[in-house]
């Protein structure tokens, strides 16, 4: 049971809906659970709950109805249908659920899931022979299950909540200084031709902006508010290379969000947009990706972009880091600036602050320094 959403009465082991106004009745015997619809229909009345509350033939069939409904594969794979179909989440995020599930935790839970408790769980994970980051990941999806499960009213609570992640070190986070900023650009701008220039709007977008490298590849022209100097992120690409549909969602809900740029990013935009149509003959619209292959009228794939990327941080003679990393440079280098991280949360599309104090408050002042006084000019 969510205690956020429901709340007690002063009636012994019957909770209220805190919006819908519907009853929640506890039982723990014969068997701990709880009861919230009969035939299907939600219980509106108290003198109901009660009834049901004091009536051991209605247990008994929960009891049966648990044992029927929790089989641990078949509520995964209910699981996985609501991440894909009803939220609908980005192939990524339900995609890697699948490959740790069927990697480490299909069969391992033969039980009904009620039966199983915190140490159950735990010492499945301490018997994992994996490594302590990958003990962590299924951890945490184990615990999105749980919180599901709880709100289909399967388990009354998620017995792991409170269970704490394995301590690991932190990886050192990868990003630009600004002077190796300002030698890539300054390279870049010097080479005429379109893999340079597109491989130059790519890092100018995703420094600027600092999004994920997905939500850069989802970007269309017509992303681009020129009135408003911003720049609206609604999707990421679509990385299930089967499908036709080239976007997907975000990572969450707090992903979709507007971003103040400045005009000098909308005239590089402009500018290239008519280097596609007038130099290449491209047939651009509003609603044409701004990374999309022409000839074989897809996106550009991660590889090709991420190969170009390389190939011109070597001519330029900066670090190779990671595309995803020009997000971590953005944050560096805004924080190098004495922008506070509440300030660059919402910009990074976070789901919460804490998520970019977790991510990005190890950077340590003599870092921030450090990058402060190479130079404040970077493009």
């Amino acid at each position: 049971m969510d205690k956020k959403v429901y709340e007690k009465t002063r009636y012994q082991n019957i909770y209220r809906h805190k919006k819908n106004k519907n009853y929640l009745i506890m039982i723990s015997k014969p068997v701990k659970s709880s009861i919230a619809s009969i035939d299907g229909k939600k219980i509106m009345k108290l003198e109901d709950a009660i009834k049901i509350r004091d009536n051991p033939k209605i247990k008994l069939q929960k009891k049966a109805e648990i044992q029927f409904k929790n089989n641990f594969d078949e509520l995964w794979n209910k699981y996985i249908y609501y991440c894909k179909y009803e939220v609908k989440q980005a192939y990524n995020t339900y995609h890697k659920k699948e490959i740790i599930y069927n990697a480490y935790i299909k069969g391992h839970f033969n039980k009904s899931l009620n039966k199983y408790k915190k140490e159950d769980f735990i010492n499945f994970i301490n018997t994992l022979d994996t490594t302590d980051t990958m003990k962590n990941h299924i951890i945490k999806h184990l615990k999105t299950f749980l919180n599901w499960c709880v709100n289909e009213e399967v388990i009354i609570t998620n017995p792991i909540l409170n269970v704490k992640l394995f301590k690991v070190a932190k990886k050192e986070m990868k990003y630009w200084l600004p002077n190796e900023i300002q030698k890539f650009f300054s390279f870049i701008n010097n080479e005429n031709n379109e893999i340079a220039y597109r491989t130059k709007i790519l890092v100018l977008l995703g420094f600027s902006l600092g999004d994920r490298i997905g939500e850069t590849r989802a970007l269309t022209f017509s992303s681009i508010n020129k009135n408003k100097s911003r720049i609206l992120i609604n999707h990421s690409i679509n990385y299930d290379t089967s499908s036709d549909d080239f976007l997907s969602l975000t990572k969450n809900y707090n992903s979709q969000r507007e971003i103040d740029v400045s005009n000098k990013i909308i005239e590089e935009i402009d500018r290239y947009k008519y280097y596609l149509i007038n130099n290449l003959g491209y047939d651009i619209s509003d609603d044409t990706l701004i990374f999309f292959n022409h000839k074989n009228k897809r996106p550009i794939s991660d590889n090709t972009l991420r190969k170009d990327f390389y190939h011109y941080c070597e001519l330029a003679d900066v670090p190779k880091i990671r595309l995803y990393d020009l997000r971590h440079t953005y944050t560096a280098t805004m924080m190098s600036e004495g922008k506070e991280l509440y300030l660059i949360s919402e910009r990074l599309g976070h789901k919460s602050y804490s998520t970019t104090i977790n991510k990005y408050g190890h950077l340590s002042n003599k870092t921030r320094k450090e990058i402060a006084e190479i130079t404040d000019k970077y493009i």
